[in-house]
């Protein structure tokens, strides 16, 4: 059965008729799972023909993990274009997720607008692609999204995915570094998680979320011995400049168990603090920028009705690494069969 209806209505535009995708239903399967694969900092980069032939080893990386862990649903968590000119990577991006049919969203890294397209055109491209779930804020960028994933067999949501912009650099004069949540979003999130808790009857609704640059909380749980945890850290994290208490608010509700990121290339690691996951994908691009950690993707399995998950890292050779599982806010590491 499938997990996502792609209908076809007409839009009108500025007095013009134009044929456009509704956006996907996100369910939970018959089987009672939903599956995400999250690619961080693909790095995509045609401006040399070395650069180039990176970003195909990229494209066909994308196309085995799709193929081979069939996910309901893809998260691009930033850093996705990182060369001109863009449009073509974009494009080509887009081209494929709609030839795989597989519903996305994107969150933009901080080097994204730094090429030859601005915030407001990338949001442009992303949106006209059938099988995106992005939409447009009032200034013409992407937007902060709460996605729904309906349950089996309801109408009622069973888990809630945020997708967050993490911005990109300071813009507050006299403060260097990277950028932060602004307290509209933090405000914007705990708004959101109170009401679907309300609307559950008090229960809070399983949620995720995912952005690209750190919280700082990461740095003190993955240096806790006491906290539960999988993974590697080869090089420091680097959070925005200023925290403005979005981990407060995650926790304060008691949706959100778990964050994925990715921003700095050589970190996948995963570890529990205050009964949340705090996790990094694993970096999902080539030779267009600093690696050292072999590329792959980071896959997750919701199962209906369990406040928890599965989680692992699919590698180039097919290798499952870091098979865990996060229940009862805790981390624990699920043998992998050789």
């Amino acid at each position: 059965m499938k997990r996502w209806i792609l209908t076809l209505c007409l839009l009108a535009f500025g007095g013009a008729g134009l044929i456009r995708a509704q956006q996907p239903v996100l369910r939970f399967g018959d089987d009672g799972t939903f599956r995400i694969a999250q690619f961080t900092d693909m790095h995509l980069d045609a401006s040399t023909p070395r650069r180039l032939a990176e970003a195909e080893k990229t494209f066909a990386r994308l196309d085995r993990v799709v193929a081979l862990e069939r996910p309901d649903l893809v998260v691009f968590t930033g850093d996705v274009v990182t060369g001109a000119p863009a449009e073509g990577m974009w494009r080509r991006l887009l081209d494929t997720m709609a030839a795989r049919r597989v519903p996305f969203c994107v969150v933009l890294g901080n080097h994204d607008a730094e090429q030859d397209l601005t915030r407001a055109q990338i949001a442009r491209l992303v949106t006209s692609c059938g099988g995106s779930l992005n939409t447009l804020n009032e200034a013409g960028e992407l937007a902060d999204r709460e996605l729904e994933v309906l349950g089996h067999a309801s109408q009622q949501p069973a888990l809630v995915l945020y997708c967050l912009d993490s911005h990109d650099y300071s813009t507050v004069e006299g403060i260097d570094g990277y950028g932060w949540f602004t307290p509209a979003q933090v405000a914007w999130l705990r708004n959101c998680c109170t009401a679907r808790t309300a609307a559950s009857g008090g229960r809070p609704v399983p949620s995720l979320a995912f952005f690209h640059i750190v919280l700082h909380e990461y740095l003190a749980a993955w240096r806790n011995p006491g906290a539960t945890h999988i993974g590697r850290a080869a090089e420091e994290e680097c959070p925005g400049a200023l925290n403005t208490g979005m981990f407060a608010a995650m926790v304060e509700t008691g949706s959100v168990m778990g964050t994925f990121v990715g921003h700095d290339h050589d970190i996948d690691y995963l570890v529990a603090d205050k009964g949340i996951c705090l996790g990094y994908g694993r970096y999902s691009g080539d030779n267009t920028t600093y690696n050292d950690l072999r590329p792959g993707a980071r896959l997750l399995v919701l199962t209906e009705g369990e406040r928890g998950f599965e989680t692992w890292i699919r590698e180039d050779d097919g290798r499952m690494v870091d098979h865990a599982r996060f229940s009862d806010g805790k981390i624990t590491e699920i043998a992998v069969e050789r």
